[in-house]
């Protein structure tokens, strides 16, 4: 298990009791203290239970914090979680091929990729992933933060010395209802970079 606290603060004069809303069966919290004061200062300890979480990758929920039980949820109360469960990698074991002496090593042009829109409609751009290793780099998954955003990989096993082209293209339509940048998680079977977080940037 995983936790996280989150500090609250009643800025108001009148006793509120603060609570999450809508948590998946993976998330628990315990709000302390459960009445807070005017003025005063709390906290929540969210703890994320990954024994519950189904899928390898991504895994996004929007919860709310509500200022009373019964409370109903709105965009201004929304937290978005997102987590990401990764595979396990020892050095004693293998994993589909794959050694801590005999693994793949990718390597990227870049992490963040610069797409301004400049009133355009729609952008597009690439990555390049290559494989520096000496055993073949599988992308195993690639995952979407947000809405306004599409990737296509040229081919998801990648060679010793050779690479591939991640092609983002982003929509400025989609882009305006965002409050979140739009991010691309990668799940890979390198096991020095399992997961990497590709940010693509269009102000």
């Amino acid at each position: 298990s995983l936790s996280q606290e989150l500090l609250i603060v009643n800025v108001g004069r009148r006793m509120l009791t603060p609570n999450l809303m809508h948590l998946p069966p993976y998330l628990s919290a315990q709000v302390m203290p459960e009445k807070l004061g005017g003025g005063k200062q709390g906290k929540i300890l969210l703890t994320l239970h990954s024994s519950k979480l189904r899928d390898f990758g991504l895994t996004q929920t929007s919860i709310y914090l509500g200022n009373e039980l019964g409370e109903k949820v709105s965009q201004d109360n929304e937290m978005v979680v997102s987590t990401v469960l990764l595979p396990q990698f020892k050095d004693s074991e293998s994993e589909g091929g794959v050694t801590m002496t005999n693994h793949p090593q990718m390597e990227l042009s870049a992490e963040t990729l610069q797409l301004p829109l400049e009133g355009k409609k729609k952008r597009t751009g690439e990555f390049v992933i290559a494989n520096r290793g000496n055993a073949p780099l599988k992308v195993r998954s690639l995952q979407l933060f947000t809405d306004g955003i599409k990737v296509m990989l040229n081919k998801r096993e990648i060679a010793p010395g050779e690479e591939a082209k991640l092609k983002v293209t982003i929509y400025r339509d989609e882009l305006k209802k965002l409050r979140r940048e739009p991010r691309v998680l990668m799940i890979t079977n390198d096991p020095k970079k399992p997961k990497v977080t590709l940010h693509i940037q269009y102000r």
